[in-house]
C-alpha cells in the first residue's frame, strides 16, 4: 500500500494522510503506518496473505506491530477467534494455509487481519465480491458496528453504487482515474454525469424486468492513450463535437454536487432544481 508495483508508476497527484504524502514516505515509515493506523483489504484478497504460512502466524506478524514481543499461538487465537466467530469463521481455520480456504473465507480473513490493530482508516476494494448474499449482509453489519465502536473512517472502492449509497457520506465517481462527479450519497439516484447514469442503469435490482438493465456502452481505452477532451468521450451516448476538443470539460458546482461535463453546463437550471431524496439505510462514513 502506497508504493506502485513493478511496471507501474504514479504520473501525478498525491495521497495525503494527516498532511503527509504517502507516496513520498520512506518504506520504513510507511510500514509503520500499515496495519496500525492504515489498513487495506485489496480486491484480490489473496495478496493479504503469505501463500505458504498458516493464518495464525500471519495474524501474529500484524499484531507484532503494536505488541512488541513474539506472541505464542494461544495468545494470537485469543485475539482473533472472537472476530472470526462474529463473521462465521471456525477457529480451526487459523491453522490452515490460504490455499485451503474458499474465496469468501479469504475475504473475511483479510478483513480480520486488517482490523487487528484498530486502524484509524480502513480502505476496502470491492470487499463483498466473493460473498454470497447472506454472508454479505453479515459482513456489512459487522463492519458498521466496528466503524461505530472505533470511530474510524472507511474508504470504499466499488462499482456497486447501491452499496456506496448505503454507506457513504459522499460519493466520488472516477473515470480513467479522474474525478467526473462528486455528490452526497443521498443524491446518488440523481446523477448528472453520463458515466454515473450508465453505472446506475447497469445495476441489477431485485424485481427488475428481464432486459431492463444494460451494460455501460463500449470499452475503456488503455490509460496510456487517453482521448482528447473528455475521457468518457468514446463511450458517451450523448457526446457532441465540443466534447472532443483538447480542453477538459468544465466543472459545474451546485451546492455539494460537482460534475465535470459540457452537458451539465447546459442543464444547470434543471441541475439546480433537483430535489435531494434520502436513500433508505444511508449511514455516515467519517
Amino acid at each position: 500500500m502506497g508504493h506502485p508495483v513493478p511496471g507501474q508508476r504514479v504520473a501525478e497527484g498525491s495521497v495525503l494522510f494527516e498532511g503527509a504524502n504517502l507516496l513520498d514516505l520512506p518504506r520504513k515509515l510507511l510500514d509503520d503506518l500499515s496495519y496500525r493506523r492504515l489498513a487495506l483489504v485489496p480486491q484480490n484478497v489473496q495478496d493479504s496473505f503469505h501463500p505458504t504460512q498458516r493464518l495464525w502466524k500471519s495474524a501474529r506478524e500484524i499484531l507484532s506491530k503494536t505488541v512488541r514481543r513474539k506472541l505464542c499461538r494461544e495468545e494470537v487465537l485469543d485475539r482473533v477467534d472472537p472476530l472470526g466467530a462474529t463473521l462465521g469463521l471456525a477457529g480451526s481455520l487459523w491453522n490452515a494455509r490460504p490455499c485451503e480456504l474458499s474465496g469468501g473465507q479469504k475475504q473475511r480473513m483479510g478483513l480480520i487481519l486488517a482490523l487487528l490493530n484498530g486502524p484509524e482508516l480502513l480502505v476496502l476494494d470491492e470487499p463483498t465480491n466473493a460473498l454470497d448474499e447472506l454472508t454479505r449482509a453479515e459482513f456489512l453489519v459487522f463492519l458498521d458496528q466496528w466503524r461505530s465502536e472505533q470511530d474510524a473512517g472507511i474508504v470504499l472502492l466499488t462499482h456497486d453504487l447501491g452499496l456506496a449509497a448505503s454507506w457513504a457520506d459522499r460519493i466520488l465517481v472516477l473515470y480513467r482515474g479522474r474525478k467526473v462527479e462528486e455528490l452526497p450519497a443521498s443524491r446518488v439516484h440523481q446523477p448528472a454525469h453520463p458515466y454515473t447514469r450508465a453505472l446506475m442503469n447497469a445495476a441489477i435490482r431485485l424485481g427488475d424486468a428481464p432486459g431492463s438493465r444494460s451494460a455501460v456502452a463500449g470499452h475503456a481505452l488503455p490509460l496510456e492513450h487517453p482521448p482528447e477532451g473528455c475521457g468518457y468521450l468514446d463511450r458517451c451516448l450523448h457526446a457532441e463535437e465540443r466534447c472532443g476538443r483538447a480542453e477538459s470539460p468544465p466543472s459545474v458546482q451546485v451546492g455539494e454536487h460537482m460534475v465535470m461535463c459540457h452537458l451539465a453546463v447546459d442543464s444547470r437550471v434543471t441541475f439546480k432544481s433537483q430535489k435531494s431524496t434520502q436513500v433508505k439505510g444511508a449511514q455516515k462514513c467519517r
